[in-house]
Order: C-alpha cells, then sequence, then structure tokens
C-alpha cells in the first residue's frame, strides 16, 4: 500500500491529498500483511522530522488496567476487526487514526 508523508508525522492516502500537506511529500510503500505492518509501525518514527528506523522488538501490547471511554469487549472487537480486514478497510482505519492524533496532538501545543 503507498501512503505519502512530508516528513513531519503527516499522511496521505492519495497524491492529491498529499498535495495539500505542507511542504514536499515522499511516496512511502507500507506493508499490508499483519506482520510485515506491526514490524512497519513498530519501526518507524511517525511524528518525527523524518521516517527513521527505530531497532525494536515486535512485541504484544500491554493492556493498561482501567480503560476509559468503552469497555475491554469493545476494544478487543476493534482489535479483532482490525487484524482480520482487508487492506481498503485497513487504509481507511489508518486515515481517520492519523486524523484523530492530530486532532489530538493539535491540542497539546
Amino acid at each position: 500500500m503507498r501512503l505519502y508523508t512530508n516528513k513531519r508525522g503527516e499522511w496521505a492516502g492519495t497524491q492529491s491529498d498529499a498535495r495539500k500537506l505542507d511542504g514536499k511529500f515522499i511516496e512511502v510503500d507500507v506493508p499490508v500483511s499483519k506482520a510485515d505492518l506491526l514490524a512497519f509501525l513498530n519501526q518507524n518514527s511517525v511524528g518525527s522530522m523524518a521516517v527513521e528506523s527505530k531497532p525494536q522488538q515486535t512485541t504484544a501490547p500491554v493492556q493498561p488496567r482501567e480503560l476509559k471511554g468503552g469497555s475491554w469487549d469493545e476494544y478487543n472487537a476493534i482489535r479483532d476487526h482490525l487484524e482480520t480486514c482487508d487492506a481498503r478497510a485497513l487504509n481507511t482505519a489508518l486515515s481517520i487514526i492519523t486524523g484523530r492524533l492530530g486532532d489530538l496532538l493539535e491540542g497539546v501545543k
């Protein structure tokens, strides 16, 4: 799957959307298989000045003691769906997630 980034943590799913990003953008080939996608997400720094590899082992996420805003059943249902959905659905989910993260990070400044 191809995504586009301006190396400042802004991502787009199409070249047309990437042209709307501030500055030049590069094409990034993002794997679509679950294992490769998890490795890519764990190894690449999203939101930094560049996409750089970080040597890390892929480990299962640690489940927090409390879940605010939902139940563990809802969390697990979403996670299970993301692990089994096709590339198009995963691309849509990734677009929504990156948009929400951008909104949340804007409020942190």
